[in-house]
C-alpha cells in the first residue's frame, strides 16, 4: 500500500500554532480599540464644535431680544404666562427657566415673562427642539418646548432667577450645554449667576459666555 507524500520545505502549508493565532487577535483587538477611541474622539469634539455654534446663535438672539426690550428674559419672574405643566422654579435645570428661553425668543414672553405677541429673534430650523409644538402665532400662549443641545437635552439658561435683582451677581446670563455627561451643579448660577468652573461636575460644560 502506498502513501501520499507530504510535502516538506519552503513551499510546504504550515499551520498557525494557538500562541501565533492568540497574538494575531490580540492585536486585532488593540487596534479595534484604539479605532474606537480615535472616532469616539472625534464624535465628541465635533458635537463639542456644535453646541459651540449654537450656543453663539442663542446668544445673538439673546442680544437682539435685549436691544427690542432692554434686558434679557428673566426666568426667575413669576408670571401667569408660565405653561400649567412646568414645574415650580427651583434650579437651573428645572424645565420652566429653558421653556421661558424658548418662549421669549419666539416672541410670546417679556424680560419679565410677561405675555407677549412680538416678532421672533431665532431660526428654529437651525436647532433641534424637545417637541414639535410651536407657540401659535396668533396669541400669546407659551408652550413647554426647549432648544436642545447635540446630546439631546436642553440648553441651560437662567438670568435673575432669584426673582429678586439684587440677589444676582453676574454682569450677563449665564447659558451652556451641560456637555456629554449631561450633570451639572445645581446650586451654583440658580440664584447669583456665578458658576464655579472648576467644580468637578462642570468640567465638561460648554458656555456661551465664558
Amino acid at each position: 500500500m502506498s502513501f501520499p507524500l507530504i510535502p516538506r520545505g519552503r513551499n510546504a502549508l504550515k499551520a498557525f500554532t494557538l500562541i501565533e493565532l492568540l497574538t494575531v487577535i490580540a492585536i486585532i483587538g488593540i487596534l479595534a480599540s484604539i479605532t474606537l477611541s480615535v472616532s469616539k474622539g472625534v464624535r465628541t469634539r465635533a458635537l463639542q464644535s456644535r453646541a459651540k455654534a449654537e450656543l453663539a446663535v442663542i446668544s445673538q438672539a439673546l442680544e437682539a431680544y435685549k436691544r427690542q426690550y432692554g434686558d434679557y428674559p428673566q426666568t426667575g419672574a413669576k408670571t401667569d404666562a408660565k405653561p400649567d405643566s412646568l414645574p415650580a422654579l427651583g434650579n437651573i435645570t428645572d424645565a420652566y427657566s429653558q421653556a421661558a428661553l424658548f418662549n421669549a425668543l419666539m416672541g410670546k414672553l417679556g424680560p419679565k415673562l410677561t405675555p407677549l405677541n412680538g416678532k421672533t429673534f431665532i431660526d428654529l430650523s437651525r436647532f433641534t427642539l424637545e417637541r414639535t409644538e410651536l407657540p401659535d402665532p396668533a396669541n400669546t400662549a407659551a408652550v413647554d418646548n426647549g432648544l436642545l443641545d447635540p446630546w439631546g437635552r436642553r440648553y441651560l439658561y437662567v438670568y435673575k432667577n432669584s426673582g429678586s435683582p439684587a440677589d444676582w451677581k453676574s454682569d450677563s446670563y449665564v447659558l451652556f450645554s451641560a456637555g456629554p455627561d449631561g450633570i451639572v451643579k445645581n446650586s451654583d448660577p440658580a440664584s447669583t449667576g456665578i458658576v464655579d468652573y472648576a467644580d468637578a461636575d462642570n468640567l465638561d460644560n460648554i458656555y456661551a459666555n465664558r
